[in-house]
């Protein structure tokens, strides 16, 4: 157990994660890169805050979210590992991601090209959606709980531990205002309500912020900028940076509405939203650079691994952003898309925070204002070109053909015989076959533009994972390997074995190399050892029945070289055995000792003497005497003995005198 207030860093929490080095410290807990000593690889754990980890409140309810997050796989989503406590230090045990976190990224490039953004905000959507659907909310997505590794594929950290905390430290004004006031929503600032619209007001922020270079309110103190939240509009970003598209100002419009109620509903539909608006750019206003942006070279130096938390700012110093002026537009004016319903007026005599410069807004191309020329000209010619333009041209709609239960091949034909585009992600399934579609968005028969993304849902097939090779493993490593094998382990049964180790495997059921579905359990056979024998007493066997009867319970025989007298045993036979009784195991040997037969004594001769000597005599010997008369045995005189004389029979032997 390690004390509270001693140096983590070499110490070895739960008896499995040695903590190797500091990462980073956060208002909640301090993250560091650990050894997992029980399989061997790296990991970041994070340590609670020791105040948060004596309020049992927050540790109840971080157990729980921990347990749901760990449930949790996605393939941008940072995996949760374990969960436990040593002492008075609760952890977190996660993947640890070698990367830099979206806020570094965004430090090293300024702003983002609008592919760039929108990959990244795709794929945070991605995270999200799967959430979502399993019942979790984050309710704190910042740029530092978004993590992109070295191929810039994206990990969003903290699921789960963003809701315990809330719960619990809400109260706790310093750590809610400097660690998540710039992305919280209004109705987390203003009731501490948070649902799955919460996240997707958060993503909002964080794609003005990767199009911009700054944030949509920046402000000078949380309290500035969680006021900002309830009674301020979202900038667009194409007032900030030109190259912004509108439709994408219409799209954080959407998403960043101060009465939840006017938001997507959840991650999916904010992400079906964006890939339609994407799909609707051209390369060049994708890849268009915006000014003050630097290039990914710029950016190589920060990466570093990281994890769920690693840059959080400290929960005491102040927050410093790039300013800039956010030029402001009335809602009437061409261009201007407002928030949704629901927004309030800052009270009178409350001043909008300006900055100090902005870069001059340079000529945009619009695709949009293209094609509206394009129509004008078309529209100047003839009725005609309106038809044109409605029917088969850019603003034309069409039905969506049902493409449930047709393989992808043929779907994505389908669909793009009705001008529209396939985006596929895979699920497993138990009924549906393999490459076939199970499910699709926007539904059939819904009336939507060319070119739009149709969403399928296709099938992986049944879920199945390969039985790995167990044998000769202990219990508890083989659960191990059946988890990393995304398996799991049955009541072990024991068996007998001469020849494997005592609690290691002998045999798993179904085999070794078998496909299963994760809900069948991986049955265990384990040794119990050689099997223990019940040793029979053959004291008073003849020798060779005796051993016979020993070899054929399984043991080892072996005759002693010394024989003994035995009274009780005749020669030949058992006099004794070692051991001779209990149980043993199969070759144990077993000592016999043959007797020699009862101990024998000469016999004396008696003719003559008188009886009562001669029987003295006798029993001294150890015979046992009887007695005939002659005559009536009036002399008293032995005349005839039943055994003669200088023979040598048994010790107790009776011998009958006759007496004259």
């Amino acid at each position: 157990m390690i004390s509270a207030s001693s140096d983590v860093i070499g110490s070895v929490l739960d008896d499995r994660y040695r903590i190797d080095a500091h990462l980073a410290d956060g208002g909640m807990a301090t993250v560091y890169q650990a050894t997992d000593l029980r399989l061997h690889r790296k990991v970041a754990l994070k340590l609670m805050r020791a105040d948060l980890a004596r309020d049992a409140d927050f540790v109840s309810r971080f157990q729980r979210e921990a347990q749901s997050a760990a449930k949790l796989s996605h393939p941008h989503v940072v995996s949760v590992y374990d969960q436990g406590e040593d002492g008075d230090h609760v952890f977190l045990v996660m993947e640890l991601v070698d990367g830099m976190t979206l806020r570094d990224c965004m430090a090293a490039r300024g702003p983002l090209t609008v592919r760039q953004a929108t990959t990244i905000a795709e794929q945070i959507l991605q995270a999200l959606t799967s959430a979502h659907q399993a019942g979790l909310i984050h309710r704190d997505i910042k740029p530092e709980n978004v993590l992109l590794t070295r191929n810039e594929t994206v990990k969003v950290a903290d699921f789960g531990l963003a809701r315990a905390i809330t719960a619990s430290a809400m109260s706790r004004t310093s750590d809610l205002m400097w660690g998540t006031a710039a992305y919280l929503s209004p109705e987390q600032v203003e009731h501490g309500r948070a649902d799955k619209r919460t996240d997707v007001y958060a993503v909002g922020l964080l794609l003005f912020e990767m199009l911009t270079g700054t944030k949509a309110f920046p402000g000078e103190s949380p309290v500035q900028v969680a006021f900002a939240h309830v009674h301020g509009d979202v900038p667009q970003a194409s007032a900030v940076t030109p190259t912004v598209p509108i439709d994408l100002d219409a799209l954080i419009a959407m998403a960043t509405a101060t009465d939840p109620e006017g938001r997507p509903s959840d991650a999916g539909s904010l992400l079906l939203e964006l890939r339609r608006r994407v799909g609707q750019l051209s390369n060049e206003e994708l890849d268009e650079v915006p000014p003050g942006h630097r290039t990914a070279d710029d950016a190589t130096q920060l990466i570093h691994p990281i994890t769920a938390g690693a840059a959080i700012p400290d929960a005491t110093a102040p927050v410093h952003q790039p300013t800039t002026v956010v030029p402001t537009r009335s809602p009437s004016a061409p261009g201007h898309f407002a928030r949704t319903s629901g927004n309030r007026k800052p009270p009178s005599g409350t001043s909008t925070v300006t900055t100090t410069t902005a870069p001059k807004p340079a000529p945009r191309r619009k695709r949009r204002g293209l094609l509206l020329a394009i129509l004008l000209v078309v529209l100047g010619a003839g009725g005609a070109g309106a038809t044109w333009f409605y029917t088969a041209g850019p603003g034309a709609f069409t039905m969506v053909p049902d493409v449930v239960g047709q393989d992808i091949d043929s779907a994505t034909a389908t669909l793009s015989d009705a001008d529209l585009d396939a985006a596929q992600s895979l699920e497993y399934s138990e009924t549906v076959a393999l490459d076939s579609v199970m499910s699709m968005a926007p539904a059939p028969g819904e009336s939507v533009r060319k070119g739009t993304n149709i969403d399928l849902v296709v099938s992986r097939g049944p879920e199945r994972y390969v039985v790995p090779e167990l044998s000769g493993l202990t219990v508890d490593q083989a659960r191990t390997a059946l988890t990393e094998a995304n398996l799991t382990l049955g009541t072990p049964t024991d068996a007998f074995d001469p020849e494997v180790p005592t609690g290691q495997i002998l045999s798993v059921d179904p085999a070794v190399g078998a496909e299963i579905s994760p809900a069948v359990a991986v049955n265990v056979t384990v040794s119990a050892g050689p099997e223990p024998i019940t040793i029979p007493s053959v004291v008073g066997s003849p020798q060779d029945e005796a051993r016979q009867s020993l070899e054929g319970a399984g043991f080892t025989v072996e005759i002693a070289d010394d024989t003994v007298r035995d009274n009780d045993v005749e020669e030949g036979s058992i006099a004794s055995q070692s051991p001779d009784s209990g149980t043993g195991f199969a070759d144990d040997v077993i000592t016999l000792t043959v007797s020699e037969g009862p101990e024998t004594v000469e016999v004396p001769d008696l003719i003559g003497a008188q009886y009562d000597e001669a029987k003295t005599q006798l029993e001294d010997l150890g015979f046992e005497v009887s007695r005939e008369l002659l005559a009536d045995g009036f002399f008293g005189t032995v005349r005839f003995q039943s055994i003669d004389a200088g023979e040598e029979v048994p010790f107790g032997t009776e011998i009958v005198l006759t007496v004259l």
